[in-house]
């Protein structure tokens, strides 16, 4: 049994059809954040960057909003944190 981490929302590619490792996640309509696999800088190759991303209704915003894990699970989970805390900040459902 495994214990990898199950998405909360919807990842969707960030350009379809391109052939990128590179991901949104959707709250409906709403985009919080993004993962992408990074094959660019040679400390982190092969690693999952995640990136918060802007939301219209935040007022503070909450650190850390970066990073990298391992595998685009825990990517995820990452950004789905970070996104959930800001909504529970801002007594958002």
């Amino acid at each position: 049994m495994t214990d990898e981490y199950h998405p909360v929302y919807k990842w969707r590619e960030t350009w379809p059809g391109e052939g990128h490792q590179d991901f949104s996640g959707f709250d409906g309509e709403q985009s919080f954040g993004r993962i992408h696999l990074d094959n660019l800088i040679s400390s982190r190759l092969g690693m999952w960057k995640w990136n918060a991303t802007d939301v219209p209704w935040a007022r503070e915003h909450l650190l850390p909003h970066s990073g990298w894990e391992a595998t685009s699970r825990e990517a995820c989970r990452r950004v789905e944190e970070h996104y959930g805390k800001l909504k529970a900040l801002h007594r958002r459902r």
